[in-house]
C-alpha cells in the first residue's frame, strides 16, 4: 500500500467517526472484559491511596477512564487523553484532553511524542485504535510512541483486534470489503486490511486491520530494546478472543 492509499483510508475513518459519532458511542458504553484481566492495574493501585498517571491514545468516549475510576475509587489518577473526534469525548474534569489527529501528526514528522501534551506516565494504553492504523511501519511508530510516553518501570497496554479469527465476522468482512472497494475505487489492500460496514448502512465504511499472530510477534520485537512483554492474552467479543492484549513493561 502506498502512502496515498493510506491517507484515503485515514480520511475514510475520520469521516466515519464524525458522521456516525452518536450511533457508535451508543454501542460503546460498557467496559471491555479484558480490562478485568490486567494484572498491572492491581500493581498500580496497590496500597491505601495509590497515585498514578495514565496516557490514553485514541480515548474515544473515555470508557477506560470511567472503568478505572469505578474499579479503584481510592486511587488518585491523572488522565491524559488524546483523540481527534471531539464529539465522542464527554466533559470530564479529571481528564486532560488533547484534540489531535495522531495519524496526521505521524505523517508530518518523525517526532510524534513532541505532539503529545502530556508528561511521561505510569501507564500508557491504546484500545480500539491500532486496527485503524494503515501500514505496518505506522503501527510500529504508534507503539513506539506509547513506549516513549511511559516512564521507566511503567506499563504499556495495547489491544489488537483479530476479527478474522471469527468465521462469521471474516465472511461478512470479505463481502463488505469487496463492495466497498468497488464503490470507493480503491486498489487491493494489504493482507489483513478490510473495509467494514456499520449496521448495514449503505455507503458507510471504515478501514480496519485484523492482526495475525506473527504481526503481534513483530510489534513486540520492534520495541524489545525498550520494553519487555509481561503478558499476552486473548479476550473480548462474544467469543472472548477477538482482541489480543499486549502488556509491556518499559525498561
Amino acid at each position: 500500500m502506498n502512502s496515498q492509499t493510506a491517507q484515503i483510508l485515514c480520511e475514510l475513518n475520520t469521516r466515519f467517526y464524525a458522521e456516525q459519532c452518536e450511533s457508535f458511542a451508543s454501542t460503546r458504553e460498557h467496559p471491555w472484559h479484558g480490562w478485568q484481566n490486567l494484572d498491572v492495574l492491581g500493581e498500580l493501585c496497590a496500597g491505601e491511596a495509590p497515585v498514578f498517571s495514565v496516557f490514553d491514545l485514541a480515548c474515544g468516549n473515555l470508557r477506560f477512564e470511567s472503568f478505572l475510576a469505578s474499579e479503584f475509587p481510592a486511587a488518585t489518577i491523572t488522565f491524559y487523553a488524546v483523540d481527534n473526534c471531539d464529539a465522542l469525548v464527554p466533559q470530564a474534569p479529571a481528564v486532560r484532553y488533547q484534540s489531535l489527529d495522531v495519524l496526521a501528526a505521524l505523517q508530518e514528522g518523525p517526532k510524534l511524542n513532541e505532539r503529545y501534551n502530556a508528561p511521561l506516565c505510569d501507564l500508557s494504553v491504546c484500545f480500539g485504535f491500532m486496527h485503524h492504523v494503515p501500514l505496518a511501519t505506522w503501527r510500529e511508530r504508534i507503539l513506539l510512541s506509547l513506549v516513549r510516553q511511559t516512564r521507566p518501570g511503567g506499563y504499556v497496554v495495547v489491544a489488537l483486534w483479530q476479527f478474522l479469527s471469527n468465521t462469521a465476522l471474516a465472511a461478512k468482512a470479505q463481502v463488505t470489503h469487496e463492495r466497498a472497494r468497488a464503490e470507493l475505487s480503491l486498489p487491493p489492500l494489504e493482507s489483513g486490511d478490510y473495509l467494514l460496514g456499520w449496521k448495514d448502512t449503505p455507503g458507510v465504511y471504515r478501514y480496519c486491520h485484523s492482526f495475525s499472530e506473527p504481526e503481534i510477534d513483530h510489534l513486540a520485537a520492534v520495541v524489545a530494546d525498550r520494553a519487555t512483554v509481561l503478558s499476552r492474552f486473548a479476550s473480548d467479543g462474544r467469543t472472548d478472543n477477538l482482541n489480543t492484549y499486549l502488556v509491556l513493561r518499559v525498561h
